[in-house]
């Protein structure tokens, strides 16, 4: 029997990251001049914060920098 493919019962955002092709995008990243002084926040990286302030509908930058640092504060 093989093993099905359907994702039920993962969650959304880790769907859409196994649905991603992480070379392509910072190769996409590249050619439009994104990566340029690129240290350790890629293009990648940055997509993936991106998407999952769409699914928690966060609805500022200020929310996302706060659940990248729990010391901050709204």
């Amino acid at each position: 029997m093989s093993k099905s493919r359907n994702f039920f019962g993962q969650p959304i955002y880790g769907q859409l990251i196994k649905s991603l092709n992480r070379d392509k995008i910072v190769e996409i990243s590249r050619k439009h001049g994104g990566e340029k002084y690129v240290k350790s926040f890629d293009g990648y990286t940055h997509l993936l914060t991106m998407l999952y302030a769409v699914i928690q509908q966060f609805d500022s930058l200020r929310e996302i920098e706060v659940i990248g640092d729990p010391s901050k504060e709204l």
